[in-house]
């Protein structure tokens, strides 16, 4: 009766709903009454999108840009070949260490063959520069203070003793830019490969571009169409991006400003993030919707195959992970809401 209920009403919850039943009033063979509350998904009505006004720039690319983008590709190719000298910045050091705290060790601060890239990567503020000008098979104590605010509350702003022994030091190679280097590219020679570059740069710029048109179309039309949020709603997206975060942060990927905060500070920093998301979605939801936007299985299956060919993983085994996840519907709308955006696109009109 609850799913007849919701439909009669034309609801959508946002959430499992809350049942609430007096036992004393259930009787085998008689009727009964029970209340739900459920926080639902407000019904929002989106004009306007088509014929905005945006800010269309046109692609322009430099003799610097296929440069920058021919450096790239050297970096991408170099090689990390052991030396024998004191680490410098830009090496990597592989070393094994241990942290304590008041002579007591700190549970997760001991690792073996951690790589440190002198200047990019480090544990701990300081690290890195602690190791620079040792060479391989030295040994060093030294203190660092823990950021004020670390996630571990018991070790945040304490001074720690990191004993490190280093196993290597590992010197950045690039490789020459000429013809050689040209057909290791599968290109036919270093002017080849500059127009190759070239095009992939004016694909990024484009790229970047519409990712600009993208926020500027969804900033005028949540300003225009304002609406609340279903708490359960901004809860969850909050979860994933705090997820990902701590993911990132297992692969060593630091996002700037967040080592130093608890659990509670994160979520109150990216609290708006998760709410400006929600409006994004339900915003290209309602237009897709309105529009009729709708992806065909060819279309899926061909931007499962390019994601897949981006990532250097097999089609197949992108596709099954996809769907043992649960995650096809959130592919299938990211791809609405790409369509979305292009119709927008097209039949915009150039600001002045």
């Amino acid at each position: 009766s609850y799913i007849h209920a919701i439909q009669d009403e034309h609801l959508v919850p946002a959430d499992r709903p809350t049942v609430d039943v007096k036992p004393e009033t259930l009787q085998e063979g008689k009727a009964f009454s029970y209340s739900v509350t459920v926080e639902v998904t407000p019904e929002i009505t989106i004009d306007g999108y088509l014929g905005m006004e945006l800010k269309k720039e046109a692609v322009e690319v430099t003799d610097k840009d296929v440069e920058d983008g021919l450096k790239s590709v050297q970096d991408s190719r170099a090689e990390f070949k052991e030396v024998d000298r004191p680490a410098k910045a830009g090496d990597i050091v592989t070393v094994d260490f241990d942290a304590s705290v008041a002579g007591s060790p700190v549970e997760g601060s001991k690792a073996a063959d951690y790589q440190v890239v002198i200047g990019e990567r480090a544990p701990v503020p300081g690290f890195d520069d602690a190791i620079v000008g040792l060479s391989k098979g030295a040994v060093k104590e030294f203190t660092l203070k823990f950021p004020e605010k670390h996630s571990r509350e018991e070790i945040a702003g304490k001074d720690g003793l990191f004993k490190v022994s280093v196993k290597s030091v590992k010197e950045k190679v690039i490789p020459a830019l000429d013809d050689e280097f040209a057909k290791d590219l599968d290109c036919e020679n270093l002017a080849k490969l500059k127009e190759k570059v070239r095009e992939e740069v004016v694909k990024v710029k484009e790229a970047t571009d519409k990712e600009r048109l993208k926020n500027e179309i969804l900033d005028k039309l949540i300003e225009k169409h304002p609406f609340e949020v279903p708490e359960v709603t901004v809860n969850r997206y909050l979860g994933v991006i705090l997820g990902n975060l701590v993911d990132n942060l297992r692969h060593g990927i630091i996002t700037p400003g967040i080592a130093e905060l608890n659990s509670e500070e994160l979520k109150a920093k990216y609290r708006d993030v998760a709410v400006r998301r929600v409006k994004e979605d339900m915003v290209l939801d309602a237009i897709a919707a309105k529009e009729k936007v709708e992806i065909t299985a060819e279309e899926y299956d061909a931007a499962i195959r390019h994601l897949a060919a981006s990532r250097n993983v097999p089609f197949e085994s992108l596709i099954a992970r996809i769907e043992r996840e649960g995650s096809v519907d959130i592919v299938r709308d990211g791809l609405k809401h790409e369509k979305v955006f292009d119709k927008i696109i097209s039949e915009s009109r150039k600001a002045a």
